[in-house]
């Protein structure tokens, strides 16, 4: 008999893990708020509209230095109206809490701006071109401003004058502002939340046992490559390669070790995104962890972070496994196993389940990523 394959729902399923293991079942602990400094450089004077009148505003070029780092990182300001408050420190917050619209337009502007592509790059990839008289910190500040003339795009409403966008602008300034900012506002897609990766297998039902493996088995990732390793065994590729890493929709075959009669496969995608972490107006106050409300932001400005983080996608499947006794006439065919399952769960919560009288805990963890 080969045993089915159960699921939960992630929320469901921490309880169920609580109730079955006697103790609750969390996703990795939170650390506290990533916290900084801001620092600002100055930047040109851009030319727009907003609310069917003329609205300009100065593009200067923000930094957060986090506490505790050397590393001073690249955020932008999503809230056009409101001034910067340069003497609080900043903290990490959420976007619901921010109250700014079209997150996922935002994570597109920055995965396309600067600079996660390169100041000179964008400009040129933008149909405009670098003044050789401008030196590199020039070539950051023009490819800032029209970057953040992007990011106010989508998230104030803002736009940018065609006709002399940037006030005194000279020697290429206009142009290549305006450029980028079209480049970055046309045809904007979206780049979703590290909450929308899925790391799944399918082929649990159908999997057989054939020539000493049982499979095949498909990987279902939208988060890219996926490495992939074992423990109680190999995993295998049609032509019996050993597998490191697939994509989705890609098969892959396991093979016990001798003696062993279960299989534990640990799946994990890294990515490299934007992903828009939200950073408000604080207090030391709140970042002592004193106060009640942690976050106080206040009549202060709402800035989001530009540059990219690593992270990781893991997930884990646990199969037991017993390979049919073959009779002679019948060693040609493909076989079901005699027992087989496949616990599979993505990076959330954690998930408990009896299988043929035994409890058996498998937990996926999110790993909080790092600048």
């Amino acid at each position: 008999m080969r045993l089915k394959t159960f699921r939960a729902p992630l929320a469901a399923a921490a309880a169920l893990a609580a109730v079955l293991a006697g103790a609750p079942a969390h996703a990795q602990d939170e650390d506290r708020p990533v916290s900084g400094d801001i620092v600002t450089t100055p930047g040109p004077e851009l030319r727009g509209r907003m609310d069917g009148e003329r609205y300009d505003v100065w593009a200067n070029v923000i930094g957060l230095k986090p506490h505790g780092g050397d590393e001073t990182l690249v955020v932008y300001c999503i809230d056009i109206k409101t001034p910067l408050d340069t003497e609080s420190p900043y903290a990490e917050g959420d976007w619901e809490e921010s109250g700014v619209p079209n997150l996922e337009q935002v994570r597109w502007v920055l995965y396309n701006g600067f600079p996660n592509v390169g100041a000179k790059d964008l400009i040129e990839d933008s149909g405009a071109e670098v003044n050789p008289e401008w030196s590199d910190a020039k070539v950051d500040e023009v490819a800032y401003a029209g970057t953040q003339a992007a990011v106010w795009f989508f998230t104030d409403d803002w736009t940018l004058l065609t006709d002399n966008p940037v006030k005194g602008g000279n020697n290429g300034e206009d142009e290549a502002v305006l450029a980028v900012y079209e480049h970055l506002t046309e045809d904007t897609g979206r780049v979703p939340d590290p909450s929308e990766y899925v790391l799944d297998l399918d082929g649990e039902e159908s999997a057989a046992y054939h020539n000493g493996r049982f499979g095949p088995y498909i990987l279902r990732s939208n988060a890219g490559a996926v490495t992939l390793t074992a423990e109680g065994g190999k995993l295998e590729t049609p032509d019996g390669q050993k597998v490191e890493s697939l994509f989705d929709g890609e098969p892959f075959w396991i093979v016990l070790d001798e003696g062993s009669d279960e299989i534990t496969v640990k799946g994990s995608a890294a990515y490299d995104l934007p992903i828009g972490r939200v950073f408000l107006a604080t207090n030391d106050e709140a970042l002592s962890g004193d106060a009640v409300n942690p976050l106080t932001a206040g009549e202060s400005q709402k800035l989001i972070l530009a540059q990219p983080r690593e992270g990781e996608v893991p997930a884990e499947w646990k199969f037991a496994l017993e390979a049919p006794t073959e009779k002679p006439e019948e060693s040609a065919k493909p076989q079901l196993p005699v027992t087989g399952s496949g616990l599979s769960l993505a990076f959330a919560g954690g998930l408990a389940l009896l299988v043929g009288g035994m409890t058996v805990i498998v937990f996926a963890k999110r790993r909080r990523a790092t600048h």
